[in-house]
């Protein structure tokens, strides 16, 4: 009878599991289909048996399916979303923390299906999530019971607002760090939209974390998604007591409100000392609007990406007004891109703050890591669905173009969170 073997049956999302499949004729078909009930999501490959009679998934290429080529992982990030969900709907999934819920099942011609029901967590057994409402600060800290002098990191969502990327924080938090899930809008008590948010809000935060016994005499970092990344380089190049900065799929200048009107989008999204930052691009650009509107008329995923580049080339040496001081950062950067994100192009928005540091001759580590044919959402840890390029944003009400292809995401995110974990520690451990 055939046998299915999943090692480890509960594992952190971030973790390699190996899939296996035994007591199969030799050079038989298979048929895997991996359902992940939590997120609406379903993936599917066939592959032949061994002379042995075994399909081992890390090992094997499917011959059909799904996905192509060997991977341990195609399985997971290949999943197609249910109708009506999306990786907009993922990620609030997500924030819920709770065990994501497999089914792995095999099917043979001629023989009776197997099943395997196995988990992937969101947050380890000995992580401690502990709510935070100290002053104006909100969120959530999460860090292993009893840890003291772990770096400390503040994470920082994008435009979707509330706290929703909390997985990220217990996602750091398993891996030695004390983070702080900080939302900055459009949750409980604080500014419902994206517009003027106080600098001092997030210095705020800093020195709370700074003063946990958690961290202790460890450093304090910034990690921030899309515009979080631009918040992140924002409080780098604003205060000294920032060690490090992850940006991811940032802009490096400082861009429009973000609210349920158009009228948003001619204020800054920030403020220091009660004065707004520049906005870019700036207001009154009608061939977005016009874009924006038919996108609303039809329903089709606006593309945000063309507008800013029409904006950058518009503003050329002008774009200095703009551009967020991050050589004035007394850390070490690192900025991650993708270079089919659609949504605003970061590639190129991350590149004005990398050629600033480079103009500066900036004396801390820095490093801006540019991924082909991904997308915005290379921002996301690994083995999640990666085939959803649009979803509805769920403040401004309209359908977002996110940009590249399932295998370059998932390749991306792969690659890109080990990184961030060895950057954390390096920088902000205790010396």
């Amino acid at each position: 009878m055939t046998t299915l073997s999943i090692s480890p049956l509960s594992a952190s999302i971030d973790e390699a599991i190996t899939i296996g499949v035994a007591e199969l004729a030799p050079g038989s078909r298979v048929h895997l289909k991996l359902r992940n009930h939590s997120l609406k999501a379903e993936a599917r490959a066939e592959f032949v048996a061994s002379a042995e009679g075994t399909v081992d998934v890390a090992l094997h290429a499917p011959v059909a399916g799904d996905y192509e080529g060997t991977d341990p992982a195609g399985l997971f990030w290949s999943a197609r979303f249910d109708a009506g969900s999306d990786v907009v709907s993922m990620v609030a999934a997500l924030s819920r923390l709770e065990p994501l819920a497999y089914t792995l099942t095999a099917s043979t011609d001629g023989g009776r299906d197997v099943a395997l029901d196995f988990t992937r967590r969101l947050v380890a057994p000995n992580i401690v999530r502990t709510p935070v409402r100290a002053g104006r600060v909100r969120g959530a800290l999460f860090a292993r019971q009893g840890v003291t002098n772990a770096p400390g990191v503040i994470v920082l969502g994008g435009s979707d607002g509330g706290n929703l990327w909390q997985f990220v924080a217990a996602l750091l938090a398993e891996h030695g760090c004390a983070a702080l899930s900080l939302p900055y809008f459009a949750y409980e008590d604080l500014p419902k939209e994206l517009i003027e948010i106080p600098l001092e809000y997030f210095d705020e935060a800093m020195q709370w974390l700074r003063a946990r016994p958690e961290v202790g005499a460890a450093q304090v970092g910034v990690l921030g998604m899309s515009r979080g990344g631009e918040a992140a380089l924002l409080l780098g190049a604003s205060y000294t007591e920032v060690a490090a900065v992850v940006a991811l799929v940032p802009s490096g200048v400082t861009s429009t409100g973000i609210g349920a009107d158009v009228s948003a989008m001619a204020r800054s999204a920030w403020t220091r000392n009660g004065v707004p930052f520049p906005v870019f691009p700036p207001p009154g650009d009608p061939l977005m609007m016009q874009e924006a509107g038919a996108a609303f008329a039809t329903g089709a995923p606006f593309v945000g990406a063309p507008a800013f580049l029409r904006a950058l080339q518009s503003a050329g040496a002008r774009i200095d007004d703009f551009a967020i001081r991050v050589e004035r950062t007394r850390g070490a950067i690192f900025m991650a891109s993708g270079e089919d994100d659609q949504l605003w192009g970061s590639t190129l928005l991350a590149e004005i703050a990398e050629k600033r540091l480079h103009g500066a001759a900036f004396r801390y580590p820095f490093e801006h890591r540019r991924y082909p044919s991904a997308g915005h959402f290379v921002c996301l840890p690994p083995n999640l669905p990666a085939t959803s390029t649009v979803g509805r944003h769920q403040v401004v009400g309209l359908s977002l173009a996110f940009g590249g292809t399932a295998r370059a995401n998932a390749a991306a995110s792969a690659d890109l969170w080990p990184r961030i974990v060895t950057f954390l520690h390096r920088h902000l451990a205790l010396r």
